[in-house]
């Protein structure tokens, strides 16, 4: 079932002179089995919005019913434990979700966390390293003398271990080099036709364009458009009114139309483009 939010708001430190308004009634809706960005400029409450997609934060106001689950205000931690096994949440800076001694413990704390036996959890911490471009020699290895693209790794290898029907990731490609961002959009995109559903925040507009199906794009803690992917690229200037740097083939569509050519809106890949152009040319001989 998709996932459904319904007039969200979220206040922090609520009742104090620091309070303030991250989300401002949203309302949404995100289709199970897709790829789904969310974007926006810093501040406009990705971040806030996903943590609420595991309990991790609870709203002030509004719902969300994701997996069976509905998340209402004052909903308590032992509530949503099943949730947090279902809905898998990598946080932007790694950092935040390692902290035991060694890779394998780490990777293997959900596990048990959930039920697993010692030898079951270490199984299962086998057979998911490899999905994140690693190996066993990493095992004892400490998580906190790892680079910062291989942090990321582990900590993406921590919720997969999990199984999570839904998998939520915060840059999920900050920090790794342009080989392993596009390696773990693939493994994404992979996971995806395997019938987990994606959610990404995202500033590489490329990875938008290229790998999800749909954008939701938030502004000053509200939804300023939701939309397929093909519908949103079609429309630049819904990027440029956020700030938000266009993928390079818009940029060139954008530049060719400024220079009188006729490009038409539904001109998103480069085969295309070279077509419309090459057309243009030959009627001008």
């Amino acid at each position: 079932m998709s996932i459904k939010v319904n007039k969200l708001e979220h206040i922090y430190s609520k009742g104090t002179p620091f309070e303030y308004k991250a989300l401002q009634g949203i309302d949404l809706e995100i289709r199970e089995g897709k790829v789904t960005a969310i974007i926006g400029e810093t501040g406009s409450g990705k971040s806030t919005l996903v943590q609420h997609l595991n309990g991790l934060l609870i709203p002030t106001a509004g719902e969300l019913e994701i997996c069976g689950f509905k998340i209402l205000p004052l909903l308590k931690n032992k509530d949503i434990k099943k949730l947090r096994k279902e809905v898998g949440l990598v946080f932007q800076f790694p950092e935040y979700q390692l902290f035991e001694e060694t890779i394998e413990r780490d990777i293997a704390f959900g596990p048990k966390n959930f039920g697993a036996t010692e030898e079951e959890a270490k199984e299962l911490v086998k057979k998911v390293l490899p999905l994140v471009g690693l190996d066993e020699s990493y095992l004892e290895r400490s998580p906190f003398e790892l680079s910062g693209g291989q942090k990321r790794r582990i900590a993406i290898a921590g919720i997969l271990v999990l199984d999570p029907k839904v998998l939520v990731l915060d840059e999920p490609a900050a920090g790794l080099d342009p080989k392993g961002a596009s390696d773990m959009m693939d493994l994404f995109i992979r996971l995806n036709k395997e019938g987990k559903t994606i959610i990404l925040v995202s500033h590489d507009m490329e990875h938008v364009m290229k790998y999800c199906d749909d954008v939701v794009v938030l502004d000053d803690g509200k939804v300023k458009h939701a939309s397929d992917v093909k519908t949103f690229f079609e429309h630049p200037e819904w990027m440029v009114q956020i700030g938000i740097n266009p993928p390079a083939i818009i940029r060139l569509k954008m530049m060719l139309q400024e220079k009188g050519w006729n490009i038409p809106a539904d001109c998103l890949d480069e085969d295309t483009l070279l077509e419309v152009i090459r057309k243009q040319v030959k009627n001008h001989e």
